[in-house]
């Protein structure tokens, strides 16, 4: 057998095997939901506390499982300082301190984000 016809029947047979290969699968993901642009819009906003300007986006939600951060869509704006003293003193004692209900800001928030990105896809979809 010379070179020439080894060489065609292994490009044959590889083509024959890609065609009959099954395309991968992509792996379902589990876990909280992510969004880095949701995340981004967090941090243009005004903190949830204070209202100063340069806020961090401050995971606050209870669906992040074992050893997993919250949801992004639990996410609300807080200072630095704040966001570090919201770990410190624990959630209970931050909301009785600022009389703030971080679930209610964050829904709040998610909310105006989607109607916020729901007017978006509309502009994008008019015709002029």
């Amino acid at each position: 057998m010379t070179r020439l016809v080894r060489f065609l029947r292994c490009a044959v047979l590889d083509q024959v095997e890609r065609i009959r290969r099954r395309p991968r699968r992509r792996k379902f993901y589990r876990g909280p939901v992510r969004s880095k642009k949701y995340k981004a819009w967090i941090r243009t906003l005004p903190s949830a506390v204070s209202g100063r300007m340069g806020c961090e986006a401050a995971h606050v939600g209870h669906d992040g499982g074992m050893r997993q951060k919250a949801s992004d869509t639990t996410c609300v704006p807080l200072t630095p300082a704040e966001h570090r003293e919201y770990h410190q003193i624990g959630r209970k004692d931050f909301e009785k301190k600022y009389g703030i209900d971080l679930d209610l800001v964050a829904e709040a928030l998610f909310q105006t984000w989607c109607s916020l990105q729901a007017a978006r896809r509309a502009r994008k979809g008019k015709v002029l």
